[in-house]
């Protein structure tokens, strides 16, 4: 399901939100980062994000509808959980940080509707890996390139390393075993579509895909955007991106169009969240801990949705994905060195 390494540079803005769970907590629960120990809650908090990006991945094709109605449902619902949202978040406004975020979101409805192809095409269980780890790969090489990211000789080794490592980790995942024809399929025009050919298109809007998400976060990184501040003039951006692509959609206005604000509340839930823990974990714990959810969606494409693989496809996805969950560690680690 996708990254989402907002930053959250005034950290002081944030410590108010869950003042009270820790003066519900005991002594051991509510110690600070002064004494070195994170507290409990935090990293539960911190966890949470997978959790919901992982469900968000799983019950999109669950709900079903056309690419286009899918990305209508999904960016109305964060749209409407930002504006519930916006009187109980921090937030100052200059018209930078407006059209900045603007065009953030916009980016990011173009990273959701190419992964949504991207599911249709190949699956979530091959679709999130790969997704993912571009995602991550992309990121952190903008940071390099502009940010001053990977600063030390030693970061530059680990993080090239873990580029390497996903590199490896997308030849497993998007790995098609040979299969005869029984297996091809005709589309519209009544040409034979193999699971190669399929592969080919999902790894095409795959990447696509991951250049909006890598735009989306970038462009707050580099205008150095508060993400609080950005949170929903971006959501305003994801809307006005998805009437542009669902807004021509035959029934629109339908009972399973409602049912698709559900995943676009839950990616906007765990999106608050990540915001709020990359405060007060730090950057380096809290995204890592917020992308495994990968490993829902994965295994869950496979077992829920039971996604056609054959028994050779599941073993390489799943070796792929023990490599891109490496990767994520290994570029959160390059944040410490």
């Amino acid at each position: 399901m996708f990254l989402r390494m907002a930053v959250v540079s005034d950290v002081e803005h944030v410590e108010g939100i869950f003042m009270s769970l820790d003066t519900l907590s005991d002594g051991n629960l509510s110690r600070t980062f002064k004494t070195g120990e994170k507290p409990i809650m935090d990293l539960i908090l911190a966890a949470t994000p997978s959790l919901l990006w992982g469900i968000y991945a799983l019950i999109l094709p669950v709900i079903g509808g056309s690419s286009r109605r899918q990305i209508l449902g999904v960016t109305t619902g964060c749209l409407l959980f930002a504006l519930a949202a916006f009187p109980f978040v921090p937030h100052s406004y200059t018209w930078l940080t407006v059209l900045v975020s603007f065009v953030s979101g916009v980016l990011w409805t173009i990273g959701c509707y190419g992964q949504i192809c991207g599911f249709k095409e190949i699956g979530v269980s091959s679709t999130m890996p790969i997704s993912t780890g571009e995602q991550l790969v992309g990121t952190s090489l903008v940071g390099v390139l502009f940010l001053g990211d990977w600063a030390s000789t030693q970061a530059k080794t680990v993080g090239f390393a873990a580029i390497a490592l996903f590199v490896v980790g997308v030849a497993f995942t998007s790995y098609v075993e040979r299969r005869g024809d029984e297996h091809a399929v005709q589309d519209e025009t009544g040409e034979s579509i193999t699971p190669m050919d399929n592969m080919i298109t999902g790894l095409t809007v795959i990447t696509i895909s991951s250049i909006g998400y890598v735009g989306y976060v970038a462009i707050i990184q580099i205008f150095s955007i508060n993400s609080f501040d950005a949170m929903l003039p971006q959501a305003v951006g994801m809307f006005v991106g998805g009437l542009v692509l669902g807004g021509r959609e035959p029934g629109k206005f339908s009972r399973q169009t409602a049912l698709l604000l559900i995943p676009g509340v839950l990616w906007a839930i765990g999106n608050l969240i990540l915001m709020i823990s990359n405060s007060r974990l730090g950057v380096a714990i809290a995204f890592p801990m917020s992308q495994m959810g990968l490993i829902i969606s994965t295994i869950g494409g496979m077992v829920f949705l039971h996604e056609s693989k054959t028994r050779k496809e599941r073993i390489s996805i799943s070796v792929g994905l023990t490599l891109v969950v490496v990767d994520i560690m290994l570029i959160a680690l390059t944040k410490t060195l």
